[in-house]
């Protein structure tokens, strides 16, 4: 994994394929094992850890509330907003924030001690930054306060920051391999917000994030859904060294690998949006198989996947399909 992040020859291209709740109870009855199971049976290399938390809900259990406060409805598939914990207040001072020196890393502990040679594994830090802000905010009133009250946003992801930098400390003194990180800034065709914007609000603070990792001289991992092609030079500049989900219906991969192949490494890329849950068993294979020859034509650079979580959707002979490609990737 460490070799492929870095770009340097590997025997075989890493694989992960991560799923849903419900796609993981699909594919552990197709396949006949426990759910525990499923990541060894599809060649994961990389596992996600994070802190101890348990999740508190509603009184109907439709909304689970993360460590931040943020509401998520229960009853959808994938992450569906149900509440803004900030959509009423601007007071910044006296909401709750979350303390990351009391946060819990048992779990992460364990399992670094017990699979730690066995896989890569990462803090799992999604919603890190923007994603963080609007969820605290609101996503509408966040987009709307980002020009109408600037001062005001730099305040808030100030002190997200901070909580997460002294998180992410922690995640390195517990021994972790790598930074994951996760912020959508794109659309399907374009960016959520201008670049301009986004270098003002959100470079200098996600910089400080990727330092904690790369002065630890560890490999920083971003999920960044969409069209982001404008900050793609700025993502290098402050110490990326993977970019996932590389999606092939909004980044070409040629494009991709001509451009930065020898800047960053790649993660993902079988489409979950097309090919995997509409295409055949031979379209399936055959998109995997040019998906690996095109983001690393020299056998490295990548680890190879679904461009997202796999949902329910998806056929298991077309999961089964991809596995069996994964295979040919190395031959």
């Amino acid at each position: 994994m460490l070799r492929a992040l870095r770009r340097e020859p590997v025997d075989r291209l890493p694989t992960q394929s991560d799923y849903t709740r419900a796609m993981g109870r699909l594919l552990s009855g197709h396949f006949g094992i426990a759910e525990a199971e499923l990541p060894e049976r599809l060649g994961n290399h990389l596992l996600r850890v994070d802190i101890d938390h348990p999740r508190r809900t509603n009184a109907d259990g439709s909304i689970e509330f993360d460590w931040w406060g943020a509401g998520w409805d229960t009853r959808t598939e994938g992450y569906w907003h149900a509440f803004s914990p900030l959509k009423d207040s601007l007071d910044l001072d006296r909401f709750p924030w979350p303390d990351p020196r009391g946060a819990i890393l048992s779990t992460t502990e364990q399992t670094i001690l017990r699979h730690g040679t066995s896989y890569f594994i990462v803090p799992n830090l999604g919603m890190c930054l923007f994603e963080r802000a609007w969820s605290l905010r609101g996503f509408d009133a966040l987009l709307m306060d980002m020009l109408e009250r600037t001062e005001w946003v730099e305040e808030l992801l100030d002190r997200i920051t901070e909580i997460q930098v002294k998180l992410s400390l922690r995640f390195v003194a517990a021994g972790v391999a790598g930074g994951y990180f996760g912020d959508d800034y794109g659309a399907q065709r374009a960016m959520l917000f201008s670049p301009r914007l986004w270098r003002r609000l959100m470079k200098p603070r996600l910089a400080r994030l990727f330092a904690v990792f790369v002065d630890a001289g560890l490999p920083v991992i971003l999920h960044s859904d969409g069209d982001i092609r404008a900050i793609l030079p700025d993502l290098v500049e402050i110490g990326l060294t993977t970019l996932n989900p590389v999606q092939p219906e909004v980044l070409d991969h040629a494009w991709l690998q001509k451009e930065y192949g020898a800047k960053l490494s790649f993660y993902g890329g079988v489409s979950t949006q097309g090919v995997l849950p509409n295409g055949t068993v031979e379209e399936v294979r055959d998109a995997t198989i040019a998906c690996a020859r095109a983001l690393a034509p020299e056998g490295t650079g990548l680890l190879v996947g679904p461009s997202h979580r796999m949902q329910s959707d998806i056929p298991a002979r077309n999961v089964e399909a991809m596995l069996d490609a994964f295979d040919e990737t190395s031959r």
